[in-house]
């Protein structure tokens, strides 16, 4: 027997409103559509990413579970960071049901200021993307030295 597994497609809860629950329809049609047809969505910008500075850097992390070194590609250009990969299935499983996504995927970041690309660092721990990205020395805030009469 199969596991039953629910999904459901228009909440009754207090908060939902008829947009939302419409909404929530077409979302679900697309989604089912891609799969339809042998395509999978771009589940990038699905990837969940913080982003955050101080006064020496531009900080990002991004959620990659199951991902190691291997499966992700992380550039910067032209004022953008770029995370790119590929999520793929375990072979020789036979599924009873998958609610996971499989395939490539790519996070485009417009970076805040100028970064020293050439300092970039990234690191992938236990499933979560760091990446300290040192500002451009044009871009760090300047004390000024005031003067008295």
């Amino acid at each position: 027997m199969l596991p039953a597994i629910r999904n459901n497609l228009v909440a009754t809860t207090p908060w939902m409103t008829p947009v939302n629950r419409l909404e929530r329809l077409f979302d679900r049609f697309f989604d089912d559509s891609f799969f339809q047809f042998g395509l999978t969505p771009d589940w990038g910008a699905g990837v969940p990413v913080s982003l955050w500075q101080d006064d020496d850097y531009v900080y990002v992390e991004a959620e990659l579970p199951g991902l190691t070194d291997q499966d992700v590609d992380v550039t910067v250009h032209n004022g953008m960071l770029f995370i790119r990969g590929e999520r793929k299935p375990e072979e020789g499983r036979q599924y009873l049901y998958n609610g996971r996504t499989w395939g490539r995927f790519e996070r485009v970041i417009t970076l805040p200021e100028a970064v020293d690309a050439d300092n970039v660092q990234a690191e992938l721990t236990n499933g979560i993307l760091r990446v300290a990205l040192p500002r451009s020395p044009e871009t760090k805030p300047k004390k000024i030295t005031l003067k008295t009469s």
